[in-house]
């Protein structure tokens, strides 16, 4: 099973880098980083928030009526996906343009689906208004936004049958006499 943060981080990029700039690049949270191109978005994480209000202790039990089985295992953990981004531009009027491309990023659209998902996203703090230091000779600016609730399942599965076998007793109606057992699955 591929990993589904990996999934829906990578689909993220890969919008952000047709939408906004082609410089678009993810940096691992709390990594220096250096920016190569002008204009480019950094995107900084993910910072993982766990949503303790989904956590659930219970078993999670899929029942496939065809085929007669079924899968038990744990809930999964939902965590939030935060990531600082930091629009870097050469200039004061270029550094607007990303903004508002960012701005309308995040306006058309309101989830990131991967092959399997679709995922919210949130603006938690504008592009712009997140205040972090500037130590280059860049116009920069910074925002947070967040994946909602993306699911996390441990490698704890087990598959059962519902059925273990199956016999049919033929009886006549009006004695309740056996008359044959039928068994399909020998």
């Amino acid at each position: 099973m591929a990993s589904c943060i990996r999934e829906v981080v990578e689909a993220l990029i890969k919008k952000l880098q047709s939408d906004v700039t082609q410089h678009t690049v993810l940096v691992p949270l709390n990594d220096y980083y250096e920016v190569k191109h002008t204009s480019s978005l950094l995107v900084i994480g993910p910072k993982l928030d766990e949503n303790h209000s989904k956590r659930n202790s219970e078993k999670r039990v899929v029942v496939d009526r065809d085929n007669l089985s079924y899968t038990e295992r744990n809930w999964p953990r939902y965590y939030h996906l935060d990531f600082d981004f930091v629009l870097t531009a050469d200039n004061g009027a270029e550094l607007l343009d990303l903004q508002e491309k960012v701005i309308a990023f995040f306006l058309d659209n309101r989830d990131v689906a991967t092959a399997d998902c679709v995922f919210k996203l949130r603006e938690m703090v504008p592009i712009g208004g997140l205040e972090r230091p500037n130590l280059s000779n860049l116009r920069q600016a910074s925002g947070r936004y967040r994946i909602e609730d993306v699911e996390v399942f441990d490698h704890d599965v087990f598959d059962g049958k519902i059925v273990l076998y199956r016999n049919f007793r033929l009886c006549d109606f009006g004695s309740r006499r056996l008359i044959e057992t039928y068994k399909p699955d020998e």
